[in-house]
Parts: structure tokens; C-alpha cells; sequence
């Protein structure tokens, strides 16, 4: 396993690499992944060439300064929401939750899996203290991810995660749920066939077993489903011959959000981005008050309680 420091654009960043793949970890940036990759194929994160890297400002906009690409962690809510339970006069949760705009405590250590690049961030609004843990297999393209939450405070609250990385995605590009029959649309842009809140069958468009990314762009939705038994996702890109694996715990990580970007959206001024996010969650849709609500799918902390989970990324190719 190897180490190193570099710089992105003067912004400090972590290099963390086998001789399979690599992934790059900018802690200033609220521990952004800025890149993952194999060492001899694809770069799978994808870079808004619109906004540089900055480190995250509290009470400005996610989208206008820090939607710059890579992977962030969405925690306690996704989208702006008030906080269930609050009085009306309490702010509410910023867009993609606190953690882009915190401070992490960022360390990198031995572990008896090997080299770990560990971030710690603590809660504005509500009392918590997050932690993720990266570390690479030894011998095979996986990067594994260990996900941590404790109360910190003496009230119950209501929360939901989601890991938020973006992928440059081309038409002809494949997302495959291989237990999930249909999902639930929370967002739509641009097409007047689903609507928020509508049951559409999986995989939407396209027949078969999968989702493709299609030629003629113009639209945007998020989508939400239980990821069901086999607990997995799959972007796959037939023209380079390589696949992203996404495996989950369905009793841990029961839900899975698809932001499906097809030249749909981007904020005003900007010209519309082709990219997807692939958001691994626990609880849906993305406002927290909707999942505590309606949704009746976010959990609740508890004073002292501590939740664990684990997320693995494999990056194969036809070769494995």
C-alpha cells in the first residue's frame, strides 16, 4: 500500500493506492474523494470543470461553490429540510447536509486490513459526531468503506445518510439493481410522463435487466428504491469493458438513491451536466422531514447510541 501527499489546484489532498487502484481524498474539502480509479483504466468520479475546488463555506450554496465533483457524504438530511420536531423559528439543514462545509479531524493509520484514511466531523445543528474510514484491499480493486455515527447530545433526533459520489457517465452506459423491481421518484426534470411521489417500474425506459444511458440528453430525476437481498448496484461501461460494484448490508443500508442526470440540470448560467450519482442510504427521500414524515423511513438516534455500517466499491474490468 502506498501514501502520498500532493496537491489539487493548491487544495492539500491524501493519495491512497495499491497496485490495483487508487483513490485520492482531499480532507479540507469535507473529506472529498476527488478521484478513484484503477491504476490502468478509468477515472469513475466525475469533475465539474464550472467550480473549482474550495473548501465548503457554512450557510452558502452546495451547488453554486462546492458541487465540484467526486464524493461527498450527505448527513443528517440530503436536500434542505427543517429539522422534524424543531420550533418553527430553528433553521433548517443545509442542501447535502453539514459534512461538505465542516471541519473534519482527518488521520491515516495501520489496521490490520491495512492503511486507513479516517475523517471525524461533528454536527452543527444537531449533536453527533460522524466518522468514515477508507481503506483498499490488499489484493483485489475494492475499496471498502466504514461508516460510524454517535449521539452526542441529550435529545433523540431523526436522521438519514446517503454517500454521495458522482460518476462522468456517456449514452450506452448501463446501472443495473439486480433486486430491485421499481423505485420511487422524489425529483423530475424535464419529462412529463413521472411525476414526484410516483411508482415507476425499474428499469424505467429500458427493457431488460438494466438501466442505459441514453442518447438524446434533456432530462433529470432522482429516484429511490429498497436495494433488496442481493444488497448490490452496478455502473457498468460496456465500450471501456469495466464495472463499478457497489455492495451493502440490506439490514444496515437498506435503500439506495439514483440521481440520473441526463443532460437535465445544472444550476442557472451553467450548461446542463450528463453525470449520475449512485447514493447508497440509509432512509429516503432526501429531505429529511419528508423521510420522517410521509416516507416513514428515517431512524432515530438516541442519546449515547452509535450506528456502524459498511459500504465496499469494487472496480473490475474484463480481465478479473
Amino acid at each position: 500500500m502506498t501514501v502520498r501527499q500532493l496537491t489539487l489546484g493548491g487544495i492539500p489532498a491524501v493519495s491512497l493506492s495499491n497496485d490495483l487502484l487508487e483513490l485520492i481524498v482531499a480532507p479540507t474539502l469535507g473529506m472529498k474523494i476527488t478521484n478513484l480509479r484503477r491504476r490502468r483504466g478509468r477515472e469513475w468520479l466525475w469533475r465539474n470543470p464550472a467550480i473549482p475546488y474550495a473548501p465548503g463555506v457554512p450557510g452558502s450554496s452546495y451547488v453554486e461553490t462546492a458541487d465540484s465533483g467526486g464524493w461527498d457524504e450527505c448527513f443528517p438530511t440530503l436536500l434542505p429540510s427543517r429539522i422534524p420536531g424543531a420550533p418553527p423559528e430553528t433553521p433548517p439543514l443545509p442542501d447535502h447536509g453539514e459534512l461538505w462545509s465542516a471541519r473534519w479531524e482527518s488521520r491515516i493509520y495501520e489496521h490490520a486490513e491495512g492503511t486507513v484514511i479516517s475523517g471525524t466531523a461533528r454536527g452543527a445543528a444537531l449533536p453527533y459526531e460522524f466518522t468514515r474510514e477508507v481503506s483498499l484491499s490488499a489484493d483485489e480493486p475494492i475499496a471498502v468503506f466504514r461508516y460510524r455515527v454517535r449521539h452526542t447530545g441529550g435529545a433523540p433526533f431523526p436522521w438519514i445518510w446517503a454517500a454521495h459520489p458522482l460518476f462522468g457517465v456517456r449514452p450506452g452506459m448501463r446501472i443495473v439493481l439486480p433486486t430491485v423491481e421499481q423505485v420511487r421518484c422524489s425529483d423530475v426534470v424535464g419529462r412529463n410522463d413521472w411525476s414526484a411521489g410516483e411508482v415507476v417500474p425499474w428499469p424505467l425506459d429500458a427493457g431488460g435487466d438494466a438501466f442505459v444511458f441514453p442518447e438524446q440528453p434533456g432530462w433529470a430525476a432522482m429516484v429511490h428504491a429498497d436495494v433488496g437481498s442481493s444488497g448490490r448496484v452496478l455502473l457498468q461501461d460496456p465500450e471501456a469493458g469495466e464495472w463499478l460494484d457497489f455492495l451493502v448490508d440490506p439490514l444496515d443500508t437498506p435503500q439506495v438513491g439514483l440521481w440520473l442526470n441526463c443532460g437535465g440540470w445544472a444550476p442557472g448560467g451553467i450548461e446542463p451536466y450528463y453525470n449520475c450519482a449512485i447514493e447508497p442510504g440509509i432512509g429516503a427521500p432526501g429531505r429529511l422531514q419528508d423521510a420522517a414524515g410521509d416516507w416513514g423511513v428515517a431512524p432515530t438516534l438516541h442519546p449515547g447510541e452509535e450506528r456502524a455500517w459498511r459500504l465496499t466499491v469494487g472496480l473490475w474490468n474484463e480481465e478479473d
